[in-house]
């Protein structure tokens, strides 16, 4: 059993906008500074296996991207999240800036195949790519994201943007990965309805023969959301799959959440429970992770907020390794400053 006591800050992003005016010769570059910066205290009770330590956060420049928009839909370069994120809706969050699902900040040791529970299609997180989106017509608009190597593992090295051309040949690699994004936003009197789908598709890299040695393949994801307001309350879930870019029966993972908040005034309190699988080969079981989450949010004002609440997490094991299996709970207070 362990116990412990974080405080983090992270994230401040800039982003750099192009704007062309309507009027000849009078093109200007417009520089815009924005970002979020984020104080969480957490307080924790872990039952782990032998060795195992605590979850780490670090501090980070996140996201730095140009884009142009006009009527034509807005294009977007840089290191930014794709189409299929950025398109996302779900299950609400009940702590503000840390959240169940896809979550900002995971506090304990989640150590079987799953960790926390993903709902997005995201293969390449913020890596450097271009990303289209279309006018949104009709309450749909579509978005298109392209990116040539994701600098994600097993290529540790690529982690920096000025490492210069990647090798094509990082055995296990998803590069050249495409993710589309849609959405459909509509209201109806006091209803407000929000539909999303998403997907990403990788390429493997590696010699032909390293790849069938590690029993490798393209990697594909897909998954589906909702969001559904009214009055004040906010319902939403979500659901995605991902083969995880292996040939092998039974290799699947599978993840879903739900939420419901309700806003009054400036207080919003919620609940949200997440699910995440991932089967370990032909008769050998399932990995699973179960997240449970109640918290409240409060705006002061303008650009800031502050959060709190508690997250239960339950990991398994298809083994029933001690070492692997175990629960935990967070206390989480926070307050975020968005500008």
């Amino acid at each position: 059993m362990s116990s412990r006591f974080l405080r983090t800050m992270a994230m401040v992003a800039g982003a750099l906008l192009l704007a062309t005016s309507a009027a000849q010769g009078t093109e200007r570059i417009q520089f815009s500074l924005g970002g979020d910066f984020k104080a969480i205290a957490v307080g924790g009770n872990q039952d782990d296996g032998p060795g195992q330590p605590g979850g780490t956060i670090a501090d980070q420049i996140d996201e730095s991207y140009i884009h142009a928009a006009g009527t034509f839909g807005r294009l977007k370069f840089g290191q930014e999240y794709p189409a299929s994120d950025l398109m996302f809706y779900g299950s609400p969050w009940a702590i503000e800036g840390v959240g169940l699902a896809s979550p900002d900040h995971v506090f304990s040791q989640l150590d079987n195949a799953v960790g926390a529970p993903s709902v997005i299609s995201n293969l390449s997180d913020d890596t450097d790519r271009i990303t289209y989106f279309t006018p949104r017509m009709s309450g749909f608009q579509l978005g298109l994201s392209y990116t040539p190597e994701n600098c994600l593992p097993p290529a540790a090295a690529c982690a920096s943007a000025v490492t210069g051309l990647q090798s094509r040949i990082d055995t296990g690699q998803q590069s050249e990965t495409v993710e589309i994004g849609a959405n459909y936003l509509r209201q109806f009197s006091d209803l407000h309805l929000s539909l999303y789908a998403g997907m990403a598709k990788g390429n493997v890299e590696g010699t032909a023969a390293a790849i069938a040695a590690a029993g490798l393949e393209d990697q594909d994801q897909w998954g589906i959301g909702m969001s559904l307001g009214y009055v004040g309350f906010t319902f939403g879930a979500d659901y995605r799959e991902d083969d995880q870019g292996t040939f092998a029966p039974d290799t699947d993972r599978t993840d879903y959440s739900v939420g419901l908040n309700y806003t009054a005034g400036n207080w919003t309190i919620g609940a949200a429970y997440a699910h995440g699988e991932v089967e370990a080969g032909t008769g050998l079981g399932q990995d699973e992770t179960d997240g449970y989450q109640v918290g409240a949010i409060y705006a002061l004002g303008p650009g800031i907020t502050m959060t709190g609440g508690i997250t239960y997490w339950d990991v398994g094991d298809n083994l029933n390794a001690v070492g692997i299996e175990n629960t935990s709970t967070e206390f989480i207070l926070g307050t975020l400053l968005s500008f």
